[in-house]
């Protein structure tokens, strides 16, 4: 084929293979969830937010990039493959696979070579390949070429009905038996068979997606007017798919409300989340608008009002209603979020940004003293401050008002209540305070006025006797509670009303084996995570089955970044990071939660931002402000 003009079967599967974006042929071409294809350099061009979408340049409709691949990670639809593979092999020019150098002008089928006119001449000269038979010449269109001609044809109409396709497949056939020799007329009757029955098959998918598409459409379709839009969703009622028009007016009484939580874009110091705008008379009533014409910001509340308002990039989602929200948070508390739409202020809604990791100068609200080794701690839904500590040589728990004034202590034999080192307090969903008697072997349950309930657990290592229990933590995903059996170097479930469920763990440093464990806590997502401070490391484990299976782990001896020494206490926030309160270090490390060590802060010593061997208790409470205890500075610091 060198030297040959570009034939029409050609040119069209040449289209085919084109990008609609630099309208070169494909390289490394990528397809859309739009289903149209583009070459991978151009969609990385496309990108307005790398991290989120990329809007097409045929339809553009947007599409989310997949996570860390970028658009590298799209996938690349099968027909632009085989199109792509069958335009590369008829259009390149064939080089002689002896020399390398010149074009193919035969073919030996002895040694199974395509050769040019200088080596068939140098074939034919030496005597052991004289004999040899010599076929086809490129200097003439060949049966192949011809042959591959109708193949080409056959690609390009393979869009018309099933009974074309093999009208003209049994024609090619017909015509490539009176071209070739019948030594290799069966091979390309079978690759013919087998295209054809490829792009059957590739027909009835599209024809079946057509077909989802039309139903999809005539579900959805809304009414539309000056560009605005309502739709419902998850309605069989043919009137629930009509939205309404309201006027600018109207437009006032709906709602922001975020509809996802909280998520980390640590390599950005950013955070996003999603949000949609409701209806006032029905929640499933969205509104839909371009994003060109919202404006949003995140403003404080009166408790934070002297801070600055936070920039935001608000996008469009590929859900019709749905907006995609982008900011680097600067402080932390409650805020409003205030959208405008079309010039008209909406009804705002209000969120919480927890505690902000990325803060260069994290620094703490406020202090709470009078408290002595604190060495537990938990907050109430109502706000009152559970926490553990001593006094005169005996160990006592305390209950401390909102601003941290001690109501009441109980411990020293009152109510028949005595403890031996405490240390982990926790809140039962029933409301009562759990605390881990450790050198006593047991967990009581006590109410919150001081009264004894119940105790569970003896000294021992079967089943629900206990080795110095250290710390509690309550999942209500599960509905269990985890207690850490420090000396029997094990976590044990017990169910809500305190019966054994299962255990897991055992002394050592591989996976899932523990030394000296201390803390345990639960993400929103029913993972657990597990001090192994011994081995100065945090273990992360399902709860989906009896066997807390193994996740990953991250730490590691060291007082550099994302390393641990000593990790005593452990929480984890709504968002999902981690939080490590080291002893060795006398600092709080932050991690997400697959480990990426975000940042750290504190450092040994008695002032504002410093900690002096910080211990087992650090929590959040309701409005996300973090709790620990610096138990060597006799006090608890309020983040």
């Amino acid at each position: 084929m060198a030297g040959k003009e570009v034939s029409v079967p050609l040119m069209k599967l040449q289209e085919q293979v084109t990008c609609g974006k630099c309208f070169n042929v494909f390289t490394k071409p990528k397809t859309l969830s739009c289903h149209h294809s583009f070459c991978q350099q151009c969609i990385e061009g496309l990108a307005t937010i790398p991290t989120f979408s990329v809007a097409c340049p045929t339809c553009h409709q947007h599409t989310e990039l997949p996570d860390y691949a970028g658009a590298a990670g799209f996938s690349v639809a099968p027909q632009i493959v085989e199109l792509k593979q069958m335009y590369d092999s008829l259009s390149v020019h064939v080089k002689c696979d002896n020399c390398a150098n010149l074009d193919v002008c035969g073919y030996c089928k002895e040694c199974n070579l395509s050769i040019c006119q200088q080596c068939i001449d140098m074939h034919k000269n030496w005597s052991p390949f004289a004999d040899h038979v010599i076929v086809g010449s490129l200097n003439d269109e060949s049966p192949i070429d011809k042959a591959a001609s109708h193949v080409k044809t056959i690609l390009s109409i393979t869009k018309g009905r099933e009974a074309e396709i093999r009208k003209q497949a049994e024609a090619v056939k017909k015509e490539i038996r009176s071209l070739l020799k019948s030594t290799i007329e069966d091979k390309f009757v079978k690759e013919i068979d087998e295209i054809v029955a490829r792009k059957l098959q590739l027909l009835e998918k599209q024809k079946e997606e057509s077909l989802n598409a039309s139903d999809e459409i005539e579900e959805f379709d809304p009414i539309e007017k000056a560009d605005i839009q309502f739709i419902r969703s998850n309605n069989d009622s043919i009137s629930h798919h009509v939205g309404r028009i309201v006027s600018s007016a109207g437009l006032e009484e709906y709602k922001v409300k975020e509809i996802t939580a909280i998520k980390h874009i640590p390599k950005d110091h950013a955070i996003s989340f999603q949000l949609s705008i409701e209806s006032p008379d029905d929640e499933r009533s969205l509104l839909v608008l371009p994003a060109s014409s919202l404006s949003f910001n995140i403003i404080p509340d009166t408790a934070t009002k002297l801070c600055q308002v936070i920039n935001a990039k608000m996008i469009s989602t590929d859900k019709p209603g749905v907006y995609q929200v982008i900011y680097n948070p600067i402080i932390r508390g409650h805020h409003q979020v205030h959208v405008t739409a079309l010039g008209v202020q909406l009804k705002s809604s209000s969120f919480t940004i927890p505690f902000n990791p990325y803060d260069e100068h994290v620094a703490p609200i406020r202090t709470i003293n009078g408290v002595n080794r604190p060495r537990g701690i938990t907050v109430s839904d109502d706000g009152h401050i559970i926490v553990s500590e001593s006094e005169d040589d005996s160990y006592i728990v305390s209950v401390l008002s909102k601003d941290g004034k001690k109501l009441k202590s109980f411990g020293k034999g009152t109510n028949d209540i005595t403890f031996s080192s405490n240390y982990g307090v926790a809140i039962s969903e029933d409301g009562f305070i759990l605390v881990a008697d450790t050198d006593n072997h047991r967990i009581l349950k006590i109410s919150m006025d001081g009264e004894y309930v119940t105790s569970v657990g003896s000294k021992g290592t079967g089943a629900f006797q206990f080795q110095c229990p250290t710390s509690i933590a309550v999942s209500s995903i599960k509905k269990h509670i985890y207690v850490i059996d420090r000396d029997n170097c094990r976590v044990q479930v017990l169910n809500y009303d305190l019966t054994f469920c299962y255990k897991f763990g055992k002394l050592g440093t591989g996976n899932g084996e523990f030394s000296n464990p201390v803390d345990v806590a639960i993400d929103k997502e029913g993972f657990v995570y597990v001090t192994d401070c011994n081995n100065n490391r945090i273990q992360k484990f399902t709860n989906f089955t009896h066997d807390g299976n193994y996740v990953c782990q991250f730490g590691g001896q060291g007082s550099g970044p994302g390393q641990l020494n000593y990790p005593a206490g452990i929480t984890v926030d709504t968002t999902g990071l981690v939080y490590v309160s080291e002893y060795g270090n006398h600092r709080v490390s932050v991690f997400t939660s697959d480990g990426l060590f975000l940042c750290s802060f504190g450092g040994r010593g008695d002032g504002e931002k410093r900690f002096n061997a910080p211990n087992f208790g650090i929590t959040f409470d309701q409005d996300h402000f973090l709790y620990i205890c610096d138990t060597g500075n006799n006090r608890i610091v309020v983040y």
